[in-house]
């Protein structure tokens, strides 16, 4: 990268960068598939010669608005939990909803609300954060986490066990298909890597679907409920589904 480059550009072009992986995409195809030379494209991607009109170019070619790029390159925080934080959440169920809610766009007084908890018992849970390093207190009161938007557990960490211990019952529990639920099901024949293909389209659908959150609070739309999304790929056991034919 250029020595004088922005931590904003430095910002998008990772985010960029990222998109191509998520995807799958490998520079020669890209290149080929935009008609640029494969050394032009890598400089692009280092950030050398890289024009508006270049990157509007680049993100059409993966198929992501230019608009939405800026708006994950902005969400730069930490990317992973720390041990401590994981372990501090996962005995804290309390604690770690408000995390959660807090990244989510919620502020003080819909935590209170939704949590049912007082203003003194609101603030010293806010302090807590605050000494994690997971939210900041901005001047006013306006509260921030310090973590990216798709901050990631350790799978078999402590969050991982009390997701799986406590919270997974509150998103499959018996009322899965109740009321306004919507789904997709189908059935594959997928090995390992396809697998893997699959949950990086999750990556990506979640991060859409922050957007849409993030869209939804800025145009302060007043319908609305805390709503759960689990994305699921897993092998079928096919002897459980024909033991009764």
């Amino acid at each position: 990268m250029p020595q004088n480059e922005s931590p904003g550009v430095a910002a998008i072009l990772a985010q960029l960068r990222h998109e191509l992986r998520v995807q799958g995409v490998r520079v020669a195809d890209l290149a080929a598939r935009m008609d640029v030379a494969e050394p032009t494209l890598w400089r692009w991607l280092r950030g050398r010669g890289l024009t508006l009109d270049n990157l509007d170019r680049l993100c059409l070619a993966i198929g992501i608005d230019v608009r939405d790029l800026l708006a994950r390159s902005a969400d730069s925080g930490a990317d992973r939990f720390t041990l401590a934080q994981e372990r501090i959440l996962a005995a804290d169920r309390s604690l770690a909803l408000l995390f959660f809610l807090i990244l989510n766009g919620a502020q003080r007084a819909e935590c209170q609300s939704t949590l049912g908890i007082d203003t003194a018992t609101l603030d010293e849970a806010i302090e807590r954060l605050r000494r994690l390093g997971l939210v900041d207190s901005l001047p006013g009161g306006r509260l921030r986490p310090l973590t990216s938007r798709a901050v990631r557990w350790r799978p078999g960490g402590p969050l991982d066990q009390a997701f799986n211990r406590v919270v997974k019952h509150f998103f499959l529990g018996p009322s899965l298909l109740e009321g306004d639920a919507r789904y997709v099901s189908d059935m594959l024949w997928l090995g390992p890597n396809g697998r893997d293909r699959v949950q990086a389209l999750f990556e990506r659908l979640r991060d859409d679907a922050y957007l849409i959150a993030r869209q939804e609070r800025e145009a302060a739309a007043d319908i609305g409920d805390w709503s759960a999304l689990f994305l699921l790929v897993r092998p079928l056991a096919m002897t459980s589904v024909t033991e009764d034919l």
